[in-house]
């Protein structure tokens, strides 16, 4: 990773284990009542105490097209099965500038509820996570 400091990364992964939780959410395996979509809501807006969403939009908004690009691309790399050998990460960072919009690049980092895990995953195989830091 070039531009995007592993504080930033870091920073990422914290914001999104407060509003997804640890391995994701648990709000995908769960069936959804008005009562839990309100709830939600009201979480999304800082209201009951928990980490809104739109905090971390703003975070990865700050960050340069080229960050966003590296973010996802190690995204990409913490999706790959453990048995596959990884691609090169700059590979996965032309596919990422390729393939997915620049005006999408946030949306797309944060709608992953699994994000914590994904980067997390990717900072492993690229031998860069530490241990001290979960």
């Amino acid at each position: 990773m070039s531009l995007l400091s592993i504080n930033k990364i870091y920073k990422i992964i914290e914001m999104a284990e407060l509003i997804y939780g640890k391995r994701g959410s648990e709000r995908t395996n769960k069936p959804e009542t008005f009562i839990d979509k309100l709830s939600y809501y009201l979480e999304d807006f800082n209201i009951t105490g928990r980490y809104s969403v739109s905090v971390l939009q703003e975070y990865i908004d700050e960050l340069s097209e080229e960050e966003k690009a590296e973010v996802i691309a190690l995204m990409w790399l913490g999706r790959i099965p453990s048995g596959q050998v990884p691609e090169d990460f700059t590979n996965l960072i032309k596919q990422v500038v390729e393939l997915i919009p620049r005006n999408y690049a946030t949306s797309y980092i944060i709608e992953k509820s699994l994000l914590a895990k994904y980067l997390r995953d990717g900072l492993q195989k690229l031998d860069i996570w530490s241990s001290a830091s979960s």
